[in-house]
């Protein structure tokens, strides 16, 4: 019997919950106010689910305090900035989500650099998933689109860090990839 994993692609409660989490932290970012997704959190808490799930719902809570907090306390307003501190602290479903209303609104050689953006953060989810396949093309596709357009992205402080991971991924990907 196999072990239960958090899998948003393939299980629809998966899915649900980080996609809500996922809004009700920019809810609580929007508001200025952490009780939305502290609510959705305790909402899914109190409904006895599956460890596995539970344990998701209880690190990302932890993760948005963290976020919240330091964009708090930074004062940090402007979109880039926030993403950035998505990125630092691994809630790249997140910074998609807070960049993809932006991405849709832009065009040309800003739009072309949001969807690097967001596509590094969608590498680094199957990535973690060990979609190994699917991260090693979007990283390549999110690797050509920010060294040739991340100048767009003034504001956005991590784009050395972003580029550095994407390099490194897709090495060890591509390694990964030949071993199999």
């Amino acid at each position: 019997m196999s072990r239960l994993r958090f899998d948003p692609v393939r299980i629809r409660l998966a899915r649900d919950i980080r996609n809500n989490l996922s809004k009700s932290l920019l809810k609580s970012l929007a508001a200025k106010d952490r009780s939305p997704f502290q609510r959705c959190g305790a909402a899914y808490l109190q409904q006895h689910l599956e460890p596995v799930y539970a344990m998701y719902v209880t690190k990302r809570l932890e993760k948005y305090e963290e976020a919240f907090n330091a964009i708090e306390v930074r004062g940090l307003r402007e979109v880039f900035q926030q993403a950035a501190e998505f990125w630092d602290l691994g809630l790249y479903y997140e910074m998609h989500e807070l960049l993809e209303p932006i991405w849709k609104e832009a065009d040309g050689a800003r739009r072309r650099a949001l969807q690097g953006l967001i596509q590094a953060a969608g590498m680094k989810i199957h990535a973690e998933s060990n979609n190994n396949k699917a991260a090693a093309s979007m990283g390549s596709k999110a690797l050509a689109a920010l060294r040739k357009y991340g100048g767009e992205l003034e504001g956005f402080s991590r784009l050395e860090a972003v580029l550095r991971d994407l390099m490194q991924n897709n090495s060890s990907t591509q390694e990964t990839l030949q071993d199999t």
